[in-house]
């Protein structure tokens, strides 16, 4: 999945501090390619935000990075 920013999600699987169930926006995403890092910032209806970051050298992190439709679904923010 190609996540895209100020789209919203549901959590499929608890990640990065983020419950199953919750509702997030991606507001922000990057790559550091000098440390090899996937960066991410998800912000909820509280305006809580999370940052996550996933790590080329991680097997775990990388698993997780090609397989985003398994924890989290793009939906659409208003039918909820």
């Amino acid at each position: 999945m190609k996540m895209k920013i100020r789209k919203t999600y549901l959590v499929k699987k608890d990640l990065f501090g983020l419950k199953k169930d919750e509702l997030w926006t991606l507001v922000d995403k990057g790559y550091q390619t000098y440390f090899g890092e996937h960066n991410f910032v998800f912000v909820n209806d509280e305006k809580v935000k999370v940052f996550a970051v996933l790590q080329d050298g991680s097997e775990e992190d990388m698993r997780i990075y090609h397989h985003f439709d398994d924890y989290l679904e793009e939906v659409a923010h208003e039918n909820f």
